[in-house]
């Protein structure tokens, strides 16, 4: 490790009054429970006036959610600091209560911004620092000493899973918990400029205490993604590399492979905090601590980066700012939306990578070759660091979408994330394309609550459809285009439909009887160009359909004006051109 210089020191030192107001039980390989962490920030807040602890909307464990704010010029009302020009910093801890690292980094942190030293407090100059101490607060009650098998401490701590047994950060997207439902609430009422997540991680072994997922800049608007791409991640890591002890690289994303050969950034579709926070132009980081590490320097790790992301917000404030406004007017204007990625093999950059050789001795259960890490036999050298994508699903953006006022799960949703819409003041029939469902997968098992679809096949087809008096008109012309386009897109991995907001569709409602409905089938096959061909063929390939009543009928059936035209047909429609439609704000709407 490289020997600090007494103004480094000065930059990560802390001032030992306000040190003392708060515990570092980290230095013993400890964790603070939940309630001495509220119990620390309660202290901190009554003995500034520069910081206020509000509670907002409630978790499914049946506490408040709570913001720890940080203001130098103590205004606490963000409506007032944005028009202040003030950035805000958003850091959310304890997504995973088992990975406390920066339940302990955002505690220092926030001691050392409210204690004298002017050169720690001058951060706040042009910056506002919001914490959420500890976001998944059943999982942090759920405490034991055997919630993280491979972790080297601390001696307890949270669980990953919230009140529920939910995974919070598969939760930002769908806001199926109360916790997402009351960080929502914080996120569009802050509006945060820059938005941090700490976490810990395994899968692999190497040097770095810290390694950062930064949001994919092609995700973005051009003129905020080549910024974070080409000027606010390398200095981030620069500043690291000087002003901190320890390594930091990119998440080294790797599962039972070792890493040397080469890894890919870690792409966050919306589900997770920062594929969330990127649709509404925030800049977006996550940090991943390594469980391996010794738990005092993963916090240290993760309190140097805070230090780094802050000072960066302070000086570049003005510079962000633009960049946001910017992004947005570019999103306004933006019709082609991708809405999935795919990793380009063929491009990759090199990075200078500290690892480990990796050995495979025989496993002592079965003999089996297991992947082990030599700590003795540290390595550097460039490998592959494949950080390109190229558009797998790119969607043209309609000038509207209109939901009827049945599929209310969605509708809030939208609510809760300041989409604005409209209602329909009368009853009318809308000839517009509406998406047919060919095709979907499944899963066997349910992941965080939902059996998710993915691989979505559609076919989108121009009809005549009869909306109500009250149904949901979507303007897609504001900053929210790219949250709109991957909800209500069905073929977007994290969609509405994705996340089974929509799978009453899947089930067809009416049927025949085949003893009553043979003579209308007949008439229908023989009226129906086209429909005798498309039987044989049929038969062709399946052969006992020859000689199965029932399965013909049902093709019949099909084809036929009786058949539900409802029957897996999505039920969001997209009008494609600007039009005038009768309908009021919502606030207006009896």
């Amino acid at each position: 490790m490289r020997i600090k210089t007494v103004a480094l020191v000065l930059f990560f030192s802390v001032n030992l009054l306000a040190q003392n107001t708060v515990p570092k039980v980290y230095e013993n390989n400890e964790t603070l429970t939940y309630h001495e962490l509220i119990n620390a920030y309660t202290q901190l807040a009554e003995t500034s006036g520069k910081a206020k602890l509000i509670e907002y909307g409630k978790t499914d464990a049946g506490f408040s959610l709570h913001l720890f704010v940080i203001s130098n010029y103590k205004e606490f009302s963000p409506k007032v600091l944005r028009t202040d020009n003030m950035r805000i910093v958003l850091i959310n801890n304890a997504i995973h209560p088992g990975e406390p690292a920066g339940v302990e980094a955002s505690l220092q942190l926030a001691a050392q911004l409210l204690n004298k030293d002017e050169a720690i407090s001058n951060i706040l100059k042009n910056t506002v620092v919001c914490i959420i101490p500890a976001y998944n607060i059943g999982g942090m009650l759920n405490r034991s000493a055997y919630n993280r098998a491979n972790q080297v401490g601390p001696k307890e701590c949270g669980f990953r899973g919230n009140a529920r047994n939910i995974d919070l950060n598969r939760d930002y997207i769908v806001c199926q918990t109360e916790n997402a439902q009351s960080f929502t609430e914080i996120f569009h009422k802050w509006k945060p400029d820059v938005f941090l997540e700490t976490h810990t991680t395994d899968g692999s072994d190497h040097q770095y205490a810290l390694t950062l997922v930064t949001t994919a800049h092609q995700d973005l608007p051009p003129s905020l993604g080549n910024y974070l791409d080409s000027t606010m991640r390398p200095q981030l890591y620069s500043m690291m590399e000087k002003k901190s002890d320890y390594l930091m690289c990119p998440y080294v994303h790797v599962w039972r492979k070792p890493p040397d050969a080469g890894f890919q950034q870690f792409l966050e579709i919306p589900r997770y905090s920062t594929g969330y926070t990127s649709l509404f132009n925030t800049i977006s980081f996550m940090t991943e601590n390594h469980i391996f590490k010794p738990f005092a320097d993963r916090v240290n790790s993760t309190l140097d980066f805070m230090h780094c992301l802050l000072e960066y917000t302070n000086a570049n404030a003005k510079q962000i700012a633009e960049l946001r406004t910017q992004a947005n007017n570019e999103l306004k204007k933006q019709n082609d939306f991708v809405l999935k990625w795919k990793i380009d093999s063929s491009k990759y950059d090199l990075i200078q990578f500290k690892g480990y050789e990796a050995t495979y001795p025989p496993s002592r259960l079965t003999g089996e070759p297991l992947l082990y890490y030599d700590r003795t036999k540290p390595f550097t050298k460039k490998v592959k660091y494949f950080n390109h994508f190229n558009p797998e699903l790119t969607v043209h953006a309609p000038k509207y979408y209109i939901i009827p006022q049945a599929w209310k799960e969605s509708i809030k949703r939208l609510k809760w994330n300041k989409v604005d819409m409209k209602r329909l003041t009368e009853d009318m029939v809308l000839n517009l394309n509406m998406y047919y469902i060919d095709n979907y997968e499944t899963t066997n098992k349910p992941y965080n609550g939902h059996y998710l679809h993915s691989n979505i096949k559609t076919n989108l087809k121009q009809m005549p459809v009869q909306f109500h008096k009250g149904d949901y008109i979507v303007p897609v012309n504001g900053k929210e285009k790219h949250y709109i386009m991957q909800v209500l897109e069905p073929q977007a991995p994290d969609s509405y439909f994705a996340w089974n907001m929509f799978d009453e569709i899947l089930q067809s409602r009416e049927y025949f009887s085949p003893f009553v409905f043979e003579e209308r089938a007949i008439h229908i096959l023989d009226t129906t160009p086209g429909l005798k061909e498309k039987i044989e063929a049929a038969i062709k390939m399946d052969s006992t359909l020859a000689k199965n009543t029932y399965r013909q009928m049902r093709i019949i059936y099909r084809n036929s004006p009786y058949f539900e035209k409802t029957y897996m047909r999505y039920p969001v429609g997209r009008i494609e051109n600007k039009m005038e439609l009768p309908v009021i704000d919502e606030k207006d709407f009896e």
